[in-house]
């Protein structure tokens, strides 16, 4: 039976669904930045005052600052997506399919780097954190409502193995004799044991860091946020593991959806270009071949 002439290689079902796959995510990548831009204005109106290198350097490491480039990264690849699939546009398609070969590569690097250096690799991590969290707590309040919210749901106090003395390393809490903060040698109450759930006093933490650990074992919570989380998933192991295989699993269909995408349009375009070879230059099948082009489910090259 001969092929019909207007057979085409490109699966529907491939095409449209990963439209609505990037479609809902370029929508979340939209909110994000939006979310993210509402805590920039009101963290910079917050330092106003300060050097604008300053201001610059807090706004873009804060929280809002970090939505904002990661909503920037999710829009601007899953509307590659989107668009690549909805016109059929091979360029858009190949940014997207390297974007999360790309992002697949980077995630397996780093979980090889932690499963082959997982030491180093915790303090490269509490490093990192520990300067940008607990030294800036008092720059940013995005900052302090996030360590405030780590240490309370994690029950922790700190970044670091180190824990509570941490906090040491902030200029508002540190012991130095020249100090002239009220908070001096202390820890932020977000660290303090939460017997009563109805009333927690503001001034527990103060001075905890004169005490030993076992002073203040029943004060605050003594041990370092890594720690913490890293307790909670190995007490959650399945459901982490879950989580993470399930995104991966997501990201590897995506990614073959979108080659699978393009090795359908590439096989149609072979085709269109050979039956091409075949016509007059004035034939009939080459004016239809020209209006299936300009339909705009035909591919854009």
């Amino acid at each position: 039976m001969a092929r019909r002439r207007d057979y085409s290689y490109i699966s529907p079902c491939v095409k449209w669904t990963l439209f609505t796959f990037n479609f809902i995510f370029w929508v979340f990548g939209l909110l994000l930045m939006g979310i993210g831009l509402y805590g920039v204005v009101f963290t910079a109106q917050d330092l106003h005052g300060l050097k604008s290198v300053k201001i610059a350097y807090i706004v873009l490491t804060d929280l809002s600052g970090v939505m904002v480039a990661l909503g920037s990264i999710i829009f601007v690849v899953s509307f590659a997506g989107c668009v690549g699939a909805l016109r059929e546009n091979l360029c858009l398609l190949k940014l997207y399919f390297w974007s999360l070969t790309i992002f697949l590569i980077a995630e397996l690097l780093f979980a090889i780097a932690c499963i082959i250096f997982p030491w180093k690799s915790r303090e490269i991590i509490e490093s990192v954190l520990s300067k940008r969290l607990i030294e800036d707590y008092r720059e940013s309040q995005n900052t302090q409502n996030f360590v405030d919210f780590l240490q309370r749901e994690f029950e922790c106090c700190g970044i670091t193995t180190d824990g509570y003395q941490d906090w040491n390393a902030n200029e508002y809490f540190n012991c130095s004799d020249h100090s002239p903060s009220a908070e001096k040698c202390g820890v932020p109450a977000s660290c303090c044991i939460r017997k009563n759930m109805t009333y927690l006093n503001p001034m527990c933490g103060y001075d905890v860091q004169k005490k030993k650990h076992h002073e203040v074992s029943e004060i605050i919570n003594h041990n370092g946020c890594v720690t913490s989380i890293i307790q909670f998933l190995e007490l959650n192991l399945y459901w982490a593991a879950g989580v993470i295989f399930g995104i991966t699993l997501f990201q590897m269909y995506v990614t073959h959806q979108a080659r699978s995408l393009m090795d359908q349009i590439a096989l149609q375009r072979s085709r269109w270009e050979r039956e091409m070879g075949m016509l007059g230059p004035h034939s009939h099948s080459q004016t239809r071949y020209h209006r299936l082009l300009s339909r705009t489910d035909t591919p854009y090259y």
